[in-house]
């Protein structure tokens, strides 16, 4: 199981497929990981088949990485390190970047943040994450612990509560996640200076509008897809348009 040590410490997984293309990295969401977002969805296969060299990782918290139990470890931009981190532990010069919910907002981040980025794409979001923008925060904490989640009142703590169970996922390192989560998008949205596309499926009612979020970036530009939040990444027109716009620069 390839991993790395990132520059708090902290055991990063990440698989690396290299063939010599251009290199995209895939970020995944909030309580889900690497395979759910992008292996079982088919848009890991598609770009490799395309000739791209597939770097994804699971984010600190999440996944095969290591959970933190310690919201301070999730500070300061903690995700978008890692992923700086590995860039630097792979040599990659640069690179486009893919993420899908929590793991847009880290993508936009790395835009603005790390040089060798040159394109991002921002899946699962739009006007509704503007409005959102950390998905939750303490609310979203209270229902990962809930002992009962019968109990859980907050829709969105609901579905997520939900998600994180079928994975299995340590919901003491979600909460800590949650407690320092990675921010809203106003910082990031007017200095981001590479290309952007923003997807989101048309019965996404937690992303909302992509336009909206696009107009917002320079050189930005948005699709709306069949789906909602949760099955948008597997349909065609979202794959091709994602593979047409990492590999285009």
């Amino acid at each position: 199981m390839p991993t790395f040590t990132s520059f708090d410490g902290t055991e990063i997984w990440f698989d690396d497929q290299d063939e010599g293309g251009p290199a995209v990295v895939l970020l995944h969401g909030f309580a889900a990981d690497t395979n759910l977002n992008y292996v079982r969805p088919g848009l890991l296969d598609a770009l490799v088949d395309a000739g791209a060299r597939a770097i994804t990782v699971d984010f600190r918290g999440h996944g095969l990485s290591g959970k933190p139990h310690d919201p301070d470890a999730y500070a300061d931009h903690a995700l978008a390190r890692d992923v700086t981190a590995l860039l630097d532990h792979l040599g990659v010069a640069t690179v486009a970047v893919v993420g899908y919910s929590m793991g847009a907002r880290v993508a936009l981040r790395l835009g603005v943040a790390d040089p060798r980025v040159t394109r991002v794409v921002a899946l699962g979001v739009g006007t509704g994450s503007l409005v959102r923008p950390d998905a939750g925060g303490p609310t979203m904490a209270d229902a990962l612990l809930a002992e009962d989640p019968d109990a859980i009142t907050d829709p969105l703590g609901r579905r997520f509560r939900r998600l994180a169970d079928s994975v299995r996922a340590d919901r003491v390192a979600l909460a800590a996640c949650m407690a320092r989560p990675p921010g809203g998008f106003d910082d990031d949205l007017a200095t981001v200076a590479v290309p952007v596309l923003v997807v989101a499926g048309a019965d996404d009612d937690l992303a909302g509008d992509p336009a909206g979020l696009a107009d917002r970036v320079a050189d930005g530009r948005s699709l709306t897809v069949p789906g909602g939040h949760f099955d948008a990444n597997g349909h065609p027109d979202l794959q091709d348009a994602v593979i047409d716009f990492v590999l285009a620069g």
